[in-house]
């Protein structure tokens, strides 16, 4: 039961990374980046270019993908978002999905359709407790989704930018208006954004082999643990990625793996009959 329960909150941190880059990106342009577990993906392999390919320290490997990432989220925002600003939401929208689409042909070409592994960041032995066992790397999961959470809350209370792109999502026209340097704004959150993905990408890899078409299903799942905690609210989707990461696994191990991927979406459904805001209400006019 304690490892079932160990390994859930490990999976569910995954999906609650994928959540923060994806609220990051909705809480600055309102817009849904369903190509979010492709740039994922790219962040995966883009790793393991570095560290297995190319024989580099693993810590240098992650800077390379960091920075990579980064750029992609900028040229995505570029061919993505852009030359549809101001058009109806459907539109971006669908245009994410096909973006997402080409990502992971693009990967097929590059990487081909072999599984691949990342060695992790950390090593040493696990620690053992009353039969469960804590692997060194699903602690510096634990720790990554931690930081990531408080530093990106910090910086949308605390900070001008997060102020800036607080009022980019209200009002983009009244933001340049006042003087509100929006382009750069939106670039930024773009780059965060495929940022976090990449990260989850990379702390995913050493777990499950990476492959070219694992975005999908965990692109999808960090929608979803977004829906249930309460679309725009940061810590909702991290209990809600939790949440989802303990249902899977517990589905899987007491009624039927076959359906592991249904779990998400069931409760979903469950969730929003019973509080059609998520769980935590969705925040509106609070881009928090």
């Amino acid at each position: 039961m304690g490892q079932l329960v160990v390994n859930g909150l490990a999976l569910g941190s995954i999906y609650a990374l994928v959540a923060l880059g994806l609220l990051l990106i909705f809480n600055t342009v309102q817009i849904v980046n369903f190509a979010q577990g492709q740039l994922l993906m790219l962040g995966a392999f883009i790793g393991i270019s570095g560290a297995v390919s190319h024989e580099l320290p693993v810590a240098a490997a992650w800077a390379l993908t960091m920075l990579a990432m980064a750029l992609i989220g900028i040229v995505f925002m570029v061919l993505v978002y852009f030359p549809l600003r101001g058009r109806p939401p459907f539109l971006v929208i669908l245009t994410t999905i096909a973006m997402g689409i080409v990502l992971e042909n693009l990967a097929l070409i590059i990487w081909g359709p072999l599984p691949v592994s990342l060695p992790s960041p950390v090593h040493g032995a696990p620690l053992r407790f009353a039969g469960i066992v804590i692997s060194m790397h699903q602690l510096f999961i634990f720790a990554t989704l931690a930081v990531i959470l408080l530093l990106q809350f910090l910086m949308l209370t605390k900070t001008r930018f997060g102020i800036l792109m607080q009022a980019t999502a209200q009002d983009l026209h009244t933001a340049r208006l006042v003087g509100i340097p929006v382009n750069r704004t939106i670039a930024v959150a773009f780059a965060l954004g495929a940022v976090l993905s990449g990260i989850a990408g990379l702390l995913v890899a050493p777990i499950f082999l990476a492959e070219p078409t694992m975005g999908g299903s965990l692109g999808l799942k960090g929608f979803v643990v977004s829906v249930i905690g309460g679309f725009g609210n940061l810590p909702g989707a991290v209990i809600g990625g939790l949440f989802l990461g303990l249902i899977e696994t517990f589905g899987a191990r007491y009624i039927s793996s076959n359906f592991r991927d249904a779990y998400a979406f069931i409760v979903m459904i469950a969730v929003l009959v019973a509080w059609p805001r998520g769980l935590f209400g969705e925040k509106s006019s609070e881009k928090v």
